[in-house]
């Protein structure tokens, strides 16, 4: 796990520091709170712990802002601090606990691990969130191989009957049976071939590696584009970098692109506005990779922006979603990829951004 602490005292970074190295993968210490701030808005943490009174930003403006960004975020305040205001703002900040100076390790300790009992917990119930998200997916892979192969079904449908009808009136012989079955094979290799196309853009596996993000999206893209051409909808893909990332392929495809492909569908297909259209682009920011995926089906009111992520949390009826997938996306961003994913309402639609 990834702990952020903040603590202007020498003497507590050095106590803390020796307490804690070997129990987390990361352990990052501020010597103030805007030095923890900029180390939070460059990376992820499970855990953050702050002193109170310390120069330039204190802990109660540096856990307001965390919690501005990441409402969820799991936060420690460890501090000598007797103000019963203080402590009130900060309960209302929704900070986990509280551990008081001078530091008691064993009450650090304990903190601690009903801390991140609750987070392994709740990466327990995220693997499950990803299974749910998979079918899903797979849900959607299966819809568009059906919809390929209405039509070649029927025309093999409409062969075998006209077969049957030239067989009971006496009118079918050897030539028109060959070139029957010869159209007929003709369909089913046509079929199997749809087969292959969506496996070899499917055929991702689950061990981390280094992927192209172009290829990534374009992979995504096939999967769903049925649903995009069908209804109409302008697609426009720009990718201006050639950039590659290592992490999990098949989350970053299925979950996160696919995910925000569908979210733009579904914006779309309820506002109906007079020209659909979905943007994707892929550029680099100071090396590191940007996708944007914007849609024009109207904006999201500022009242609920900031909750889009919450599990559960929905504004579509309970039959066309749960409410998980922009959860699971911000989960896949952060946790797998170590990047940012905001959402911003511009001109007539909605711009998801994020930064690898």
């Amino acid at each position: 796990m990834r702990v952020l602490y903040a603590e202007d005292s020498l003497t507590s970074r050095e106590m803390v520091a020796e307490v804690l190295k070997g129990f987390f993968g990361v352990l990052d210490i501020a010597e103030d709170g805007a030095v923890a701030l900029d180390m939070y808005r460059s990376g992820y943490y499970d855990i953050v712990m702050s002193d109170i009174m310390m120069p330039e930003l204190n802990g109660i403006e540096l856990i307001r802002k965390i919690k501005e960004t990441n409402p969820d975020q799991p936060v420690i305040i460890m501090t000598s601090y007797d103000d019963n205001e203080s402590m009130y703002e900060l309960i209302n900040l929704g900070i986990d606990k509280f551990v008081v100076k001078p530091l008691n390790v064993k009450s650090l300790l304990l903190s601690l691990l009903q801390i991140t009992t609750r987070i392994n917990q709740r990466k327990e119930s995220s693997k499950n969130i990803v299974l749910t998200t998979r079918l899903s997916a797979m849900n959607e892979i299966l819809s568009n191989i059906a919809h390929h192969w209405r039509q070649p079904l029927s025309a093999v449908g409409l062969h075998v009957q006209n077969l049957l009808e030239l067989d009971s009136d006496g009118r079918l012989n050897t030539q028109t049976l060959e070139d029957s079955v010869k159209d007929i094979m003709k369909l089913i290799v046509s079929m199997s071939d749809t087969i292959d196309d969506f496996r070899r853009h499917c055929k991702s596996t689950d061990t981390p590696g280094t992927f192209s993000i172009a290829k990534a999206i374009d992979d995504a893209v096939f999967v769903i584009w049925d649903s995009i051409n069908s209804n109409g909808i302008n697609l426009i893909n720009t990718c201006d970098s050639d950039s590659v990332i290592t992490g999990n392929e098949r989350q970053f495809s299925n979950v996160l692109i696919l995910e925000l492909l569908c979210n733009s569908i579904d914006a779309l297909l309820v506002q109906r506005p007079q020209n659909p259209c979905i943007k994707i682009q892929l550029t680099t920011k100071d090396d590191k990779p940007v996708i944007t995926v914007f849609n024009n089906g109207g904006s999201i009111s500022n009242d609920i922006l900031y909750r889009i992520y919450e599990p559960y949390f929905s504004t579509k009826s309970v039959a066309s979603g749960s409410g998980l997938g922009l959860y699971l996306a911000k989960m896949v961003v952060e946790q797998e990829f170590n990047g940012t994913i905001n959402a911003q309402n511009i001109d007539d639609g909605v711009e998801f951004r994020i930064e690898l």
